[in-house]
C-alpha cells in the first residue's frame, strides 16, 4: 500500500510541476481542476516546491468572486544541465537551464586524428566539458548532470557505442570514460537523432504535437519517432535508422556497408562526394574554385555555389533532396505521423529546396495518405542536439517530482 501511495505521489508532483511548467503563471484552484485533484493536495506540493525553488509566486490572477490568487511560475533556473552533441565536424557543448536559454556554449571540431583515436578524444572532450562548467561559475550543485547525444547504435546497459557509421567506431566505451573523468555529474547517454528529436519536442518546433518523425539531415542522415511523449527505440534499440532505408540496390556504398543508403546519396558527406566525382569528370562549376581556396570540397561550398547559380550544384541538390522527399513520403505511407521535423546542418539551405521537396513528397505518397501531417522546419538552431542532450536530464527530473 505504501509503494503505491509513493508512487501515486509522485505521479501528482509530476502533472503539477509540467503544469507549472508548460501552463504557468497559473493559480493553484485551476491546477487542481486541470489536473483533477484536491486543492489541499495541490497546496502541498505547490508549498513543497516552493521551498525547493521550482516554483514561485509572481503576482495576482484576475478574481472570479473572491480575493485575487497567487500565480505560480517555474524557476527555470534553480537548475542547470550540460549537453553535448558528438558530431562527425563539430563538437557542441551547451549548458542550460531548465527552459532551454544557452548559459554558455563551446564548438570546436572532429579532427581525422579524433576519428581514429576514440577514447583519447572522448577524454578530450570531456576535459572541455570540465572546464566549460568552471567557467560558467555555477556550483556543482546546481547542476543537475549530462547529456550526450552520439550518432549511432548504443548499447544503453553499458553505455557502448556498438557501431557508429559517422566515425566508423565499433564498440567504444564511451560512458566509462565520462564517468571516470566526470564523476560528480549525472550522465545519460541518447542517440544523437532522439536527442534532437526530444529537444525539438519539448522547447521547439514539434511542441504539442503527437505523432513526430524528427528527421536530421547533416553530415549523415538519422530519424527519431516520437509518439505520446515517448521516444520509440524499437525492439532491439535500433528505431529510426532512416538514413540507411535502401533507395537503389546498386547504389554508392554507404558507410553502414551496405549499398544504395539514403545517406549515401542525400546526406551532406554524399553531397559532396558526389560534387567531387562531377569535377573529376570534367564538369564545370564555382565549387572548383572554392575548393582550391579551402582544400577540399564539403557540402557547404555546394549549396553555397547554388546560391550563386551555379547550375552543377543545383542539380545535385536537386537530385538528393528528391531521395529525401521520396523517403519522407514512403515514410508517411507508413507511419502516418502529425508532424514531420526536418532539423540538421543541411536545413540552413531550406531555401534551396524546401519548397521543392514538399512537392517530391506530394508526388510520392499515396493517394488520401497523410492528410493531416505538417512539414516543419526545427527551430533549436546548429545547438538542437546538445539542447536535447540536455533536456533528457530535465525531462526525468520532471518525471520523478522534481527529484533527482
Amino acid at each position: 500500500m505504501s509503494y503505491n501511495k509513493a508512487m501515486m505521489a509522485q505521479l501528482n508532483k509530476k502533472i503539477v510541476l509540467e503544469m507549472i511548467r508548460t501552463q504557468g503563471p497559473i493559480n493553484k484552484a485551476e491546477i487542481a481542476r486541470k489536473a483533477e485533484l484536491s486543492i489541499p493536495t495541490v497546496m502541498k506540493i505547490t508549498e513543497e516546491f516552493e521551498r525547493q525553488n521550482l516554483v514561485k509566486t509572481i503576482g495576482k490572477g484576475e478574481s472570479t468572486g473572491g480575493k485575487r490568487p497567487d500565480l505560480l511560475e517555474f524557476v527555470s533556473n534553480a537548475y542547470y544541465i550540460t549537453g553535448i552533441d558528438i558530431g562527425r565536424h563539430y563538437v557542441k557543448i551547451v549548458i542550460i537551464d531548465m527552459a532551454a536559454v544557452i548559459m554558455s556554449k563551446e564548438c570546436f571540431p572532429t579532427t581525422e586524428e579524433d576519428i581514429k583515436k576514440p577514447e583519447q578524444f572522448l577524454e578530450k572532450i570531456a576535459s572541455h566539458v570540465e572546464a566549460l562548467i568552471i567557467k560558467s561559475g555555477i556550483s556543482k550543485e546546481r547542476f543537475m548532470g549530462i547529456g550526450i547525444g552520439m550518432p549511432g547504435i548504443l548499447d544503453y546497459a553499458k553505455g557502448d557505442v556498438i557501431f557508429s557509421p559517422d566515425f566508423n567506431w565499433v564498440n567504444v566505451p564511451l560512458m566509462r570514460i565520462f564517468q571516470n573523468r566526470l564523476p560528480d555529474f549525472r550522465i545519460l547517454l541518447e542517440n544523437a537523432n532522439r536527442a534532437l528529436a526530444i529537444g525539438e519536442y519539448t522547447y521547439g518546433a514539434a511542441k504539442n504535437a503527437e505523432y513526430i518523425l524528427c528527421i536530421n539531415l547533416g553530415y549523415g542522415i538519422g530519424a527519431a519517432i516520437i509518439e505520446n511523449g515517448e521516444l520509440l527505440y524499437g525492439k532491439s534499440g535500433t528505431c529510426g535508422e532512416f538514413g540507411h532505408m535502401i533507395m537503389e540496390s546498386d547504389g554508392p556504398l554507404c558507410d553502414c556497408g551496405n549499398q544504395g543508403c539514403l545517406e549515401a546519396l542525400a546526406s551532406g558527406n554524399a553531397i559532396a562526394k558526389r560534387m567531387e566525382q562531377e569535377i573529376k569528370e570534367g564538369k564545370q562549376s564555382l565549387v572548383s574554385r572554392m575548393v582550391s581556396e579551402q582544400g577540399r570540397i564539403e557540402a557547404e561550398m555546394v549549396f553555397e555555389a547554388a546560391r550563386a547559380g551555379d547550375i552543377l550544384s543545383r542539380k545535385v541538390i536537386e537530385e538528393a533532396m528528391e531521395y529525401v522527399g521520396i523517403a519522407i513520403a514512403s515514410s508517411i505511407n507508413l507511419l502516418d505521423p502529425d508532424t514531420i521535423i526536418l532539423a540538421g546542418g543541411l536545413t540552413k539551405s531550406q531555401d534551396l529546396f524546401f519548397e521543392q521537396m514538399q512537392k517530391t513528397v506530394e508526388k510520392y505518397k499515396m493517394k488520401y495518405t497523410g492528410k493531416n501531417v505538417v512539414i516543419r522546419i526545427g527551430t533549436l538552431g546548429e545547438y538542437a542536439t546538445a539542447i536535447g542532450a540536455a533536456t533528457m536530464l530535465t525531462r526525468l527530473f520532471i518525471e520523478k517530482g522534481g527529484a533527482f
